[in-house]
């Protein structure tokens, strides 16, 4: 979970929000002051706030000064079944302004769009004597003029302090190549925010056909891949998915070298995987894949994911139940591994780590030379919810 989740509801044109609050001092970051205001639409308004990775409940103050800019970004989603028009984006304290999303330029919201506004607030003077509290609303119109009705749009709020960027990165990279001569490929994503090392590396000169597909998202809801041993071959979410269909023969080896690490550093698992091979044929079918994210947007809205993570315990059906997300699929946080079925004339092998301070260290290495079929799964899987730990002497009068 990242930042403060806060959902909204309407009822009889009223729309309840719990608001965000920047605390120029004290001990506090947010309040759960509820207040009302007159909404045409009910939306879920979601504010997270970029200056640290825990809950509204446990975070800490974070202090804003005079002359601060507190950058507000607005992602705009048609949830409904129609295109939506006159979208106009609220906010009590700055105005936003449309930024992009309109990727046709008919000036309509359709379903497969999410339209970006922003809009920039000076932290004053007088802003120190109070919280700093915020409410953001969206209304639209539907084809026949009518303003639309509830659950039919969906308004997402990020507040950013003195400007910094969105974490929301992405990335793709796919290619298909049949022919002969020198090959060299080389992919590498490094994601602090999730615990991510990727790298992913390959030369040689001989005759190749390659099928390759390398994809990255920081926010998981985003995607989704199937994987045979991952929910049980159904639709899963992930914030990385590599896959790679190769035919390779030549006199000159080719070598390559994947890696994936989960940092313990930066909150991952503490899992490393490694793959090595220099061959002089080689026919392989290969998955890679690894998700430290839990749901964006939770199936039952964010509130009750909070509690049901209070709540879980060791009960996996539950947690199970938990990990889903708005579109009911599954998430399998905090999960790598990879799916590996090959024939190959040369050296090929792998090494899986997984290494906790002071109480787990995993080690598994295989290496072959030679003429072989292998095939090969390597999972690392992590129950999403902390165990309790029993303190010292508890129970003791002392």
């Amino acid at each position: 979970m990242k930042g403060i989740w806060i959902a909204s509801r309407s009822a009889e044109h009223e729309t309840y929000s719990d608001n965000m609050h920047l605390r120029p001092g004290g001990n506090g970051f947010i309040s759960h002051s509820l207040k009302n205001f007159v909404s045409w639409i009910s939306i879920l308004i979601c504010l997270t706030a970029a200056f640290g990775s825990i809950s509204a409940e446990e975070s800490e103050a974070r202090t804003v000064s005079e002359g601060d800019l507190i950058t507000y970004y607005y992602n705009v989603s048609n949830i409904g079944n129609v295109n939506l028009t006159d979208i106009t984006v609220i906010d009590d304290r700055v105005i936003p302004i449309y930024i992009s999303g309109d990727l046709n330029n008919d000036s309509w919201l359709n379903l497969s769009e999410i339209w970006l506004y922003k809009a920039v607030y000076k932290v004053t003077k007088s802003d120190l004597n109070a919280d700093i509290i915020n409410i953001a609303n969206v209304t639209a119109k539907d084809p026949c003029g009518n303003p639309v009705e509830d659950g039919d749009i969906e308004l997402v709020k990020t507040a950013v302090r003195d400007g910094e960027p969105i974490q929301y990165g992405q990335f793709c990279e796919a290619h298909k190549i049949s022919g002969t001569g020198l090959v060299d490929i080389d992919t590498a994503v490094k994601d602090k925010k999730i615990a991510l090392e990727y790298s992913n590396v390959m030369n040689g000169e001989g005759d190749i056909e390659i099928e390759q597909e390398q994809a990255y998202s920081e926010i998981a809801d985003k995607l989704k891949r199937n994987i045979d041993s991952v929910n049980g071959g159904n639709e899963s979410t992930l914030n990385l998915y590599e896959s790679t269909k190769m035919l390779y023969s030549g006199e000159i080896p080719l070598q390559g070298e994947k890696r994936l690490h989960s940092k313990a550093l930066y909150g991952g698992m503490g899992s490393e995987l490694r793959e090595a091979f220099s061959v002089r044929q080689m026919e392989a079918d290969e998955v890679s894949f690894f998700v430290q994210t839990m749901p964006y947007e939770p199936y039952n809205g964010w509130k009750d994911f909070q509690k049901g993570l209070e709540e879980v315990g060791r009960d996996t059906k539950k947690m199970d139940a938990l990990m889903r997300t708005r579109e009911n699929i599954n998430n399998s946080a905090y999960l790598m591994g990879l799916e590996n079925s090959n024939v190959f004339n040369g050296t090929w092998g792998t090494e899986a780590i997984w290494h906790k301070i002071l109480y787990k260290d995993i080690n598994a290495r295989e290496m072959f030379t030679g003429d072989f079929e292998v095939k090969k799964q390597i999972k690392f899987h992590e129950y999403p919810a902390e165990d309790r730990k029993e303190k010292g002497c508890i129970g003791i009068d002392c």
